[in-house]
């Protein structure tokens, strides 16, 4: 069975064989590739579980190999890196078919290949009721350009890429339609347009990873520091507090939030704001620039978005995230996502 399995995903995967910086791929002990001349490593890795990170029924494969890639990609991306080469394990319960792993290759595939990345190797094990899926990512980036989460300074201000809180409406959408057997285009979602529904859906599915816009601001140099949205931004904005030894304000009324999430947040009984600071998996990017800097980051993040991104608090003293809303100022400090049972 696992020779069969890696058999089939070194004919799926071919393209290692054309790249190359792969000087031995698939079926070896280990990898071995050759980064470019002037360049450093970058890794990251990510693991995904059944019942904890997706739910196969909704979760289609391809859809699942598509966010293994993207997960991993927008890591690399939030650091301005470029990504290059994969390492993929697998611990497989039993039920999955021949079809389901052919669909998931070809999802995990097309996004590696969408940002240059090539699957160079990995592992496979049994496991008995859940699907583990872990991949790790090593990309190149340019010395004393990639952007990190400590060097933040107070009167900073706080910039994101675009809106937040779709992915966890769409995930909240759809565990309402499993709890209730509800048909995805019910009488008590027509408010929302399809499209808005769409939209929500493909947040949570089909996250888009802004590698090109991390790579855009390094070059810059400008950009004192930057995270992707993986958690919320009131735990992954309180990860550069943490390393900056500083706080920081956001400002609820500029938060920007979707019309379709705030549809939805209404039939759901959800505070669109709420899923906006705590959801995780939007994968948008988050990052601070003096205001010396603003308009050029700006304008070099809006070249790469064709919008301008939202510029939504500021650093402060202090070691806190801060929300300042209609309420007055409320801590939301790491009270985003949790990816634990």
């Amino acid at each position: 069975m696992e020779r069969d399995l890696i058999s089939k995903i070194e004919a799926l995967v071919g393209s290692a064989a054309r790249d190359p910086s792969v000087l031995l791929g698939i079926g070896d002990d280990c990898a071995v590739i050759a980064p470019s001349p002037g360049r450093h490593l970058v890794a990251t890795t990510d693991i995904l579980v059944e019942s904890v990170h997706f739910d196969l029924e909704y979760f289609d494969p391809w859809h699942l190999g598509r966010k293994t890639a993207a997960v991993n990609l927008s890591d690399v991306g939030a650091m301005g890196g470029r990504p290059r080469w994969a390492l993929l394990n697998l611990a497989i319960r039993p039920g999955l078919t021949e079809g389901f792993w052919k669909a998931f290759f070809i999802g995990l595939m097309s996004r590696l290949s969408q940002y240059g990345a090539t699957l160079v190797g990995g592992d496979t094990v049994s496991s008995q009721d859940r699907l583990s899926v872990s991949l790790t990512l090593i990309g190149e980036i340019e010395p004393d350009k990639w952007l990190g989460r400590s060097r933040a300074e107070p009167g900073d201000l706080i910039y994101c890429s675009g809106s937040l809180g779709d992915a966890s409406g769409g995930l909240e959408y759809l565990k309402d339609c499993k709890k209730k057997r509800l048909h995805r285009r019910s009488r008590i979602y027509r408010q929302v347009s399809r499209g808005g529904l769409r939209r929500l859906i493909a947040r949570h599915l089909d996250p888009e990873p802004r590698v090109e816009l991390g790579q855009a601001l390094a070059a810059k140099g400008l950009v004192r520091s930057a995270i992707d949205l993986s958690d919320g931004i009131a735990t992954d904005l309180a990860h550069i507090c943490h390393m900056s030894g500083i706080g920081a304000e956001i400002w609820a009324y500029k938060v920007p939030i979707s019309r379709a999430l705030k549809a939805i947040s209404k039939i759901l009984g959800i505070s669109p704001l709420y899923l906006a600071l705590t959801g995780g998996e939007d994968l948008e990017l988050l990052w601070t620039v003096s205001e010396r800097d603003e308009l050029e980051v700006q304008r070099a993040a809006a070249g790469v978005l064709g919008y301008r991104p939202f510029r939504i608090g500021k650093m402060v003293a202090g070691d806190r995230v801060l929300l300042r809303g209609r309420r007055g100022i409320e801590d939301i400090t790491y009270q985003g996502y949790e990816h634990c049972i």
